[in-house]
């Protein structure tokens, strides 16, 4: 009794933790941590009398205790050395393989109802074939099976990297993760559109986006994608729909399996909330005094309204709750804004229009970095955006920074200022290079005011002159 007294406490601990401080469940929330209480009060008072119990679990619990050991499909055994943690489909533990430390993601009883087969062999094709990107911590290698169980090898997370969702909420025991810079955010947002793009580009779709997926480096933007087991080729459903909020409206209607569309709005939440912290589609419309089943299927599904949809305001901000979204709004450049209107119009969302596809997205997000420069006053990152004016307003500090030239890139006109930095994208996207820069702005250092650029590339270049001629 005792023993699954302490798994239901540490489930609904779990679930508690996952809630994301969600306004249409304080109530369950509330429920949750009072009966986490009583659970865990009444486990810790005969705590001594059930030690063994208590730490290690039977197989019909899904449990793997410490040394036990595992045959891999390719050959050789993996032993268990820890638990990291559990989910819905599994648990993945710490485990050694040939020398080296591995996870090992092993399957929870029952969870693929039925399509264990087409799952281990979707697995067995997908190690085969390898990951699209670095960014994915694909699966390495599968276990035989065991009782119609198994699991997978992936790499183990390194350290410095935050959950996606500790970016949005923080609390007494998880502090809210912040960027670095805006550099950081924008390069993670580079990151993520980048190994989608692979993905898809690679016949696969994902199916399954959400805050879950997703470990980022504050510092540097760098980003590592789990939970890759769900990948599968297009046109291939092996029972996952997705997790709600993140879902695509097709999805949450039950009228399409997922696929690369709904993947591709399921990115766009992801980068709009990387961007904003809120979400998207949550505002005073679609936040009920009571969430049922049925207005959640409203307001993800048959009818959601973008909280800055231009054409009505009925689901604006929550005025006193939805601070960041406001304050944000106002900050990023216009060209920003208007692809997420675009990307969470009616017509979008309804597949009525095409979805905003990676290389637009990669184009804006490549942009918006390259525009990211300091303040000659107070220091702090600003986004130098030309808008026709020969002064832009700094974000921080408010005082005008006067731009005297800009550089035309196709239909870009990018204001020149100290530090700024061209990439290869920017200038030929074609050739699918967004780490090369090839040219910087630099300062005159016999007179500051001067500014010139740096060729960064392995090419000469050749300037046009006014009379006419060219020299290199």
């Amino acid at each position: 009794l005792v023993k699954k007294v302490y798994h239901l406490t540490v489930t609904t601990y779990r679930l508690s933790g996952k809630l994301e401080n969600y306004n249409n469940m304080r109530d369950n929330y509330q429920k949750a941590l009072i009966l986490n209480q009583i659970l865990v009060g009444i486990i810790e008072k005969d705590i001594d009398r059930f030690p063994k119990m208590i730490l290690h679990t039977d197989a019909d619990l899904s449990g793997k205790t410490l040394h036990d050991k595992l045959d891999i499909q390719a050959g050789g055994q993996v032993e268990v050395l820890d638990e990291f943690g559990s989910g819905g489909q599994g648990t993945v533990y710490k485990v050694s393989y040939n020398g080296k430390t591995y996870a090992l993601k092993w399957y929870h009883p029952g969870v693929f109802k039925g399509k264990e087969n087409d799952f281990y062999k979707n697995l067995e094709n997908n190690i085969s074939n390898g990951a699209p990107t670095d960014a994915f911590l694909w699966p390495k290698a599968i276990t035989k099976v065991y009782n119609d169980q198994f699991g997978y090898l992936m790499d183990v997370r390194p350290s410095g990297y935050e959950e996606l969702t500790n970016f949005f909420v923080g609390g007494r025991k998880q502090k809210q993760a912040r960027f670095k810079s805006f550099y950081a955010l924008c390069t993670a947002a580079i990151n993520i559109i980048e190994a989608f793009r692979a993905l898809h580009n690679n016949g696969y779709s994902y199916q399954d986006i959400n805050n879950g997926n997703f470990f980022i480096n504050p510092e540097n933007g760098d980003v590592l994608i789990c939970d890759n087991d769900n990948v599968s080729p297009f046109g291939t459903n092996l029972g996952i729909m997705g997790k709600q909020r993140w879902m695509a409206p097709e999805i949450v209607m039950g009228k399409n399996d997922p696929d690369k569309n709904s993947d591709r709005f399921s990115l766009a939440v992801v980068l709009f909330r990387l961007l904003f912290i809120n979400h998207p589609l949550e505002g005073r419309y679609s936040t009920p005094p009571c969430m049922t089943k049925e207005l959640e299927q409203k307001y993800y599904g048959s009818a959601p309204i973008f909280v800055y949809d231009p054409t009505t305001s009925e689901n604006r901000p929550i005025p006193g709750t939805d601070h960041n979204l406001k304050l944000f709004w106002n900050v990023y450049p216009d060209y920003v804004k208007d692809a997420f209107i675009r990307a969470f119009s009616h017509d979008v969302m309804m597949k009525q229009k095409p979805r905003i596809l990676e290389k637009e997205w990669m184009d804006i997000f490549i942009r918006l970095r390259t525009e990211i420069g300091r303040c000659p006053y107070c220091g702090q990152e600003t986004f130098y955006t030309f808008k026709g004016s020969h002064d832009i307003p700094c974000m921080e500090c408010g005082k005008k920074i006067p731009i005297t030239n800009a550089l035309q890139i196709k239909n870009q006109i990018l204001p020149i200022f100290p530090g700024l930095k061209i990439s290869l994208w920017t200038v030929d996207s074609s050739l699918e290079d967004i780490r090369t820069q090839v040219a910087e702005v630099v300062k005159n250092p016999k007179d500051p005011k001067l500014l010139g650029f740096r060729n960064l590339s392995q090419r000469t270049w050749s300037i046009n002159l006014p009379d006419g001629s060219q020299r290199p």
